[in-house]
């Protein structure tokens, strides 16, 4: 009787664990996609630099127009996240008006470009964990952004 139990218990055990590993699993990674507008009336550099300070990535936005940065697809939002390099992690990223303007925004100050609540469009569903999200989040260059720039170095 004694190993008819046992044996009752390994059986339950084993339905228990097939069970479960045989369930779908989902992951959460969000997919976000990247979109920088200028409505600066200036056309731009927009430049990313490492923590090294080692410029990594020039896109050449003209005024009025957009462009596509990068599609992250990770479980969290990543700004200035490139995973396609080795070096791919924005620590700070320099605007350069084509005038000879410039304004620099850091990772370490949450400045602007950085804080993701200044998105266009930013929803709070994105900085929720476990859920899985295919996005597009725009950041508008405007005319403030000008206004703050100084000469470049």
């Amino acid at each position: 009787m004694q190993q008819k139990t046992i044996w009752t218990l390994f059986l339950i055990i084993g339905i228990s664990v097939l069970d479960h590993s045989c369930q779908k699993h989902i992951d959460a990674v969000k997919t976000i996609t990247y979109v920088y507008r200028n409505s600066s009336g200036h056309d731009l550099n927009m430049e990313v630099y490492n923590s090294n300070d080692d410029l990594f990535k020039n896109y050449y936005i003209p005024n009025n127009s957009s462009i596509e940065t990068h599609t992250s697809r990770v479980e969290t939002v990543a700004l200035f996240f490139f995973a396609s390099l080795e070096d791919h992690i924005g620590d700070s990223v320099v605007l350069r008006f084509t005038n000879g303007k410039c304004i620099h925004y850091s990772k370490d100050n949450t400045d602007k470009i950085f804080h993701i609540t200044q998105y266009d469009n930013y929803d709070p569903v994105l900085m929720e964990y476990g859920k899985p999200i295919t996005y597009t989040l725009y950041y508008t260059i405007t005319v403030d952004d000008y206004n703050e720039s100084v000469d470049c170095e």
